[in-house]
């Protein structure tokens, strides 16, 4: 909203002479009312004594009747109190309600009284309900202490506070009208010349500039700022243009930028900060400007790394924030400031660290079998064992080759599945006829180890046939290698959703332990490493299951308790 010279001058006079009869309207009504309450108050502290006169003059009467007495005499409310605040006779009360009547010991009036004063209380009364003036005094009736208490409306001193408040405004407002018409034409006449050169000003700042302010040939001094003004609109006009256009190639090179890139003052509040920045940092979209990066950042050594980075020079770097890790390179500007890259190295950490556990594990579990058939072959070459015993050793080195054998398969599968080199097909398939072809692999071994099989539900889903067999082999040889003899395997098929099969694979062997349940499914991953390669396993299996089962479209979780078996259970789609 654009305002005016004249009329800033205006509204100045306005206020000034406002304010002024405010303040006189309210100085008045103060003074005036502040010296009728102090006549009022002489004039009840009279009629009080006249009152006590009264009360200690009949001594007969009783103590309501006299109460109306008075008033007749006064014209006002009369109370009688006695000493311990009980109402004993009220002219305004009737002599059935007395009882209802509150204790007045805690009322003002009373306690000043109580104190041997007269004292007095301005308040609204709860039984009449209109604003009243309290005088209170002690007198003696039949010889006994009480308090009287006369109540007088203060209608009469509003009224006239009210009457002279108004006269005193009118009048105000009359002078300040003809004040205010007399400063109108006075601003008006100052603020012309400059009103002009104002507006343009305040159009120049807005960014219009084209804009121009008229030479003035009567007035020389603005005719020199005209031109002054006006060249200068020109020049701003071409520097802004400039850096408008660098502004914006800078601005859209920055957040295209993969790094995320943070600017900060020398008081370390956040200048800038690209795309990058705002989603590894977890900045809000509606960045407050020159916001302090305290007030953002959350995580200690990132923040003191930001705020030491206006101050002094920091070395690069990896902070560790969440579940991202940070390469965090800063440097000082000469004018202030800092400017802070954030290179997230996450996924390169990720990779470094799966190579060189594929590398461990994968070395560990061919040295195992290759250890073990070098040991066998070199026993066999130099001496001439048993035939018992040369059978064990041949037999050792064939399983131990079948181990390896089935450990490079595995790892093939699982390349070619991370790689994307397999896709599965879509075809019907039979969820119970599945389970049942690949459990036939397994049941001459299970019978062997008195380890029972059952298959329940049935399900037609839209998934690689082989890829599902797979899956059904690999989650049925982990539940027979971790079921004791006398064990239970089951396998339960159901629809918990349309277009959705779950299958469910459990056991009642010897469980997963909670803290390993997130990890069952990473690659050469076991919860009991030394029953795995007992019997065999490439700790492989389950990483593969959880390709397969993506790659079709579904999801698989396991659910476990220690020592009460495990259940894998897995999705696949149906029509």
């Amino acid at each position: 909203m654009r305002v005016r010279i004249q009329h800033a001058l205006f509204a100045g006079f306005l206020g000034v002479t406002g304010l002024l009869v405010l303040l006189i309207v309210i100085l008045v009504a103060r003074g005036l009312r502040e010296e009728l309450m102090s006549t009022y108050q002489s004039e009840l502290e009279h009629e009080l004594a006249l009152a006590s006169t009264m009360v200690e003059g009949l001594p007969e009467a009783d103590a309501d009747s006299l109460a109306h007495a008075i008033t007749d005499m006064v014209q006002y409310r009369v109370t009688l109190i006695d000493t311990s605040g009980v109402v004993v006779g009220d002219s305004y009360v009737s002599g059935a309600r007395m009882g209802q009547v509150e204790n007045h010991r805690q009322r003002p009036e009373v306690q000043g009284a109580l104190k041997g004063e007269v004292s007095f209380a301005t308040r609204e009364s709860a039984t009449v309900g209109v604003p009243l003036l309290y005088g209170a005094r002690m007198a003696r009736f039949r010889d006994q202490p009480v308090i009287l208490r006369i109540a007088a409306p203060l209608a009469t001193v509003d009224r006239t506070v009210s009457r002279v408040r108004n006269m005193v405004t009118v009048t105000g407002l009359l002078a300040m009208l003809v004040s205010l018409l007399v400063a109108y034409g006075l601003a008006i006449a100052l603020a012309r010349p400059t009103v002009v050169l104002a507006d343009r000003a305040r159009q120049l700042a807005g960014g219009d500039f084209a804009t121009r302010v008229p030479r003035r040939a009567w007035m020389a001094e603005l005719a020199e700022l005209a031109v002054a003004f006006n060249r200068l609109s020109d020049e701003l006009r071409e520097r802004v243009s400039d850096l408008r256009r660098d502004r914006d190639e800078m601005g859209a090179l920055i957040d295209t930028m993969a790094e995320g890139v943070v600017a900060l003052t020398d008081d370390a509040r956040v200048l800038r900060a690209n795309r990058a920045a705002h989603t590894l940092l977890g900045f809000p979209a509606d960045l407050p400007p020159f916001a302090p990066v305290g007030t953002l950042v959350r995580h200690p050594d990132l923040r003191e790394l930001l705020e030491e980075s206006v101050t002094k020079p920091v070395q690069t770097r990896e902070i560790q924030v969440a579940d991202r890790s940070l390469l965090v390179s800063s440097r000082r500007l000469d004018h202030g400031g800092a400017v802070t890259t954030f290179l997230d190295v996450t996924e390169i950490r990720r990779l470094e660290q799966v190579r060189r556990d594929f590398v461990a594990n994968a070395s560990h579990e061919l040295k195992t079998p290759l250890t073990s058939v070098r040991g066998f072959a070199e026993t066999l070459i130099e001496g001439d064992p048993p035939p018992k015993l040369k059978a064990e050793f041949l037999a050792a080195i064939r399983n131990n080759t079948l181990r390896m054998q089935r450990l490079v398969d595995d790892l093939l599968d699982l390349s070619r599945l991370e790689s994307g080199g397999w896709s599965a097909g879509r075809e019907d398939v039979s969820l119970l006829a599945a389970a049942r072809d690949a459990w036939s692999q397994f049941s001459d071994l299970a019978s062997e180890r008195g380890v029972t099989f059952e298959v329940e539900g049935d399900v037609v889903a839209v998934a690689d046939r082989q890829g599902l067999e797979q899956v059904y082999r690999n989650l049925m040889e982990n539940s027979l290698r971790h079921t004791d003899a006398g064990g239970h395997i089951h396998v339960s098929v159901t629809r918990p959703r349309p277009q959705m099969a779950e299958v469910a694979v459990s056991d009642d062997g010897e469980g997963i332990p909670s803290r390993a349940l997130e990890r069952i499914f990473e690659r050469f991953y076991r919860a009991d490493s030394s029953r795995a390669r007992d019997f065999g396993g490439t700790g492989l299996g389950l990483a593969i299951v959880r390709h397969l089962v993506s790659a079709m479209g579904g999801e698989v979780w396991a659910e476990s308790e220690l020592g009460r078996g495990t259940t894998i259970r897995f999705t696949v789609p149906t029509r």
